[in-house]
C-alpha cells in the first residue's frame, strides 16, 4: 500500500490517471492514500500537550448500588473497579 502511494507521489500522474494505468479500483487508492497520511502523523514524534490544571472526579456505582467518588487516580480507580 504505501509503496503503490510513493510510486503515485514519484510518477508526478493524477491520481486517477496512475489509477488508470495500473489497474487500481479509484476508492481503494483513496483508502490507502488515507492511510498513508495517518502513518505520516503517527511516526514516532511527540506531540506536545497542554497540562490541564482542572481536577476532576470520577464516580464507580457498583451494581449493588454503592457509590464512590475518586479523584482521577488512575491506579485507585483500576483498584476500585476490580473489587467488584
Amino acid at each position: 500500500m504505501l509503496s503503490v502511494i510513493a510510486d503515485w507521489q514519484q510518477s508526478g500522474k493524477s491520481k486517477k490517471a496512475y489509477c488508470l494505468e495500473k489497474g487500481i479500483n479509484e476508492a481503494t487508492f483513496y483508502y490507502w492514500f488515507s492511510r498513508s497520511k495517518e502513518n505520516d502523523t503517527c511516526s514516532g514524534r511527540f506531540v506536545a500537550m497542554e497540562k490541564s490544571v482542572k481536577k476532576s472526579e470520577v464516580e464507580v456505582i457498583y451494581p449493588n448500588g454503592v457509590r464512590i467518588k475518586v479523584d482521577t487516580d488512575l491506579g485507585l480507580l483500576s483498584r476500585l473497579i476490580r473489587l467488584y
